[in-house]
């Protein structure tokens, strides 16, 4: 297909098919939205929704935005609160579809580029959790696909603009695609750029940024510092372990991915596309990000791809493909979304092979926990934002909480007292106090990845405001 033909191939949406396989999607999503239990990154958000501000340590206000919505509309409920990362995703696939269809695909196509964003292993498996990865998916397809609709001659800088300055308060990786895209325009189709809308989108983005810059500026651009120097995650990855992970994201239909990219690059006019999926795979792998990072653009090149693919897929490749395609995705299904019961899957051992299933489990219990040892304290001090986020959200005739985990650092209670309750903290990391005594362990239960953490009494040194510094840094 040439860039001509493609400006005059849109054909009609597929809306009928394609909101069939985004319902199939969603009610799958929907009926294992309530196990096994809030993420301890869920637990963070929600409080981040009681703190509405411009800005947070290692995400914008998006979701923070969100999950103060969710709260309203539907209280404490997990289920309201990863409904929006469902719609989300419902999003991406829709988007998906229509920039297949702006590529010329048929309604067959259309759909089968659907069923593979909605259903590749990867998507699923970070569709459900409330997070930033499945608001980013969506908000980095619409940019794609209304960036595909200026290289063809039918698009709009502004809502472009509107696009990206959502994205970046969404998830700040979607600069790295931004700054691609202007760089392959660049090179390969300046005369979009020439357009009166560049500078008119570059200004709306801004403007959608103050709120983010302000903050950034009045706390020390800690958002720069955070990045440059990340603390370890579960889910870091070798540079060997990215490729695998990047492939394994999409399994069967990486591919139709492959084949996306390809198809993009051989159409002067749609090359910008192209090298800007390339570009952000490849700066991903340079600067040690993780695979999931480059999952949205993975997306759209299996949008772009589904129209190889229909050229290839005769109908016996396309039922051994479709076969494939279900065995694999049934296969991974229970690593992707929690579908079997918990103790099945402990005993399985897939908690314990799925770190986001292990910050799932075992809040409440601690929470009781941490209830009956609390009284006669005047602060509970705990070492991440999960433990600090359970008490917050759940707990019952506690004193203030507090932890200088990223963002939460910023929101220390006033508390006079010097009785303090500590979560996490060894005897070596309680420096700030005297008198550390064990009071009990988080139970290891279910493999729940905070198992075996003490929970201690100690006397502060000085009160909670003077020796903050000194909690503080226990986690730089």
């Amino acid at each position: 297909m040439t860039h001509r033909s493609a400006e005059k191939a849109a054909a009609a949406f597929a809306a009928g098919p394609v909101l069939v396989v985004v319902a199939l999607k969603c009610a799958l999503e929907v009926a294992v939205a309530g196990r096994y239990g809030w993420h301890r990154d869920e637990l963070y958000y929600a409080v981040a929704g009681l703190h509405l501000q411009g800005g947070y340590v290692e995400f914008p206000p998006a979701t923070a935005l969100l999950a103060a919505l969710a709260r309203e509309l539907f209280g404490w409920s997990l289920v309201g609160l990863r409904a929006f990362t469902i719609l989300a995703a419902a999003g991406t696939v829709l988007v998906g579809a229509l920039a297949a269809r702006e590529l010329g695909a048929t309604r067959r196509v259309q759909t089968l580029a659907a069923v593979m964003i909605g259903f590749s292993p990867g998507v699923l498996a970070t569709n459900l959790l409330f997070q930033p990865v499945a608001l980013d998916q969506l908000t980095t397809m619409v940019v794609l696909w209304l960036a595909l609709r200026l290289a063809l001659g039918r698009g709009s800088w502004p809502l472009l603009a509107v696009a990206a300055g959502i994205g970046l308060e969404t998830k700040y990786t979607i600069a790295v695609v931004l700054v691609l895209l202007i760089a392959t325009f660049l090179v390969w189709r300046r005369d979009v750029l020439r357009s009166w809308g560049l500078p008119l989108a570059v200004a709306i983005a801004a403007v959608l940024l103050v709120p983010n810059l302000v903050w950034e500026a009045g706390h020390g651009w800690t958002s720069v510092h955070w990045f440059l120097n990340p603390p370890p995650s579960g889910s870091d990855e070798t540079r060997p372990q990215f490729l695998v992970n990047l492939i394994l994201l999409t399994a069967v239909a990486f591919p139709v991915a492959v084949a996306g990219v390809v198809s993009l690059v051989r159409i002067r006019g749609l090359r910008p596309l192209g090298w800007t999926v390339v570009g952000t795979v490849v700066v991903y792998f340079v600067l040690g990000g993780k695979s999931y990072y480059a999952l949205p653009v993975v997306l759209f090149a299996l949008a772009a791809g589904a129209i190889p693919l229909d050229r290839w897929a005769t109908r016996r490749r396309l039922r051994v493909a479709s076969a494939l395609f279900v065995a694999t995705g049934l296969l991974v299904l229970p690593l992707a979304l929690p579908v079997l019961p918990l103790h099945t899957a402990v005993r399985l051992g897939i908690v314990k092979a799925r770190g986001d299933y292990q910050s799932e489990v075992g809040w409440p219990a601690y929470v009781r926990l941490v209830e009956r040892h609390a009284a006669g304290a005047d602060v509970i001090v705990a070492d991440n934002y999960g433990e600090a986020g359970a008490l917050e959200l759940f707990g019952r005739g506690l004193p203030p909480v507090a932890s200088a985990d990223v963002t939460m650092r910023y929101w220390r209670p006033q508390v006079a007292g010097r009785r303090a309750l500590l979560v996490g903290y060894s005897r070596r990391a309680a420096g700030f106090c005297s008198g550390y005594r064990v009071v009990a362990r988080i139970s290891a239960a279910d493999d729940s990845n905070e198992g075996g953490q003490p929970i201690a009494r100690c006397t502060l040194r000085s009160t909670l405001a003077r020796v903050w510094p000194s909690i503080v840094a226990t986690q730089d």
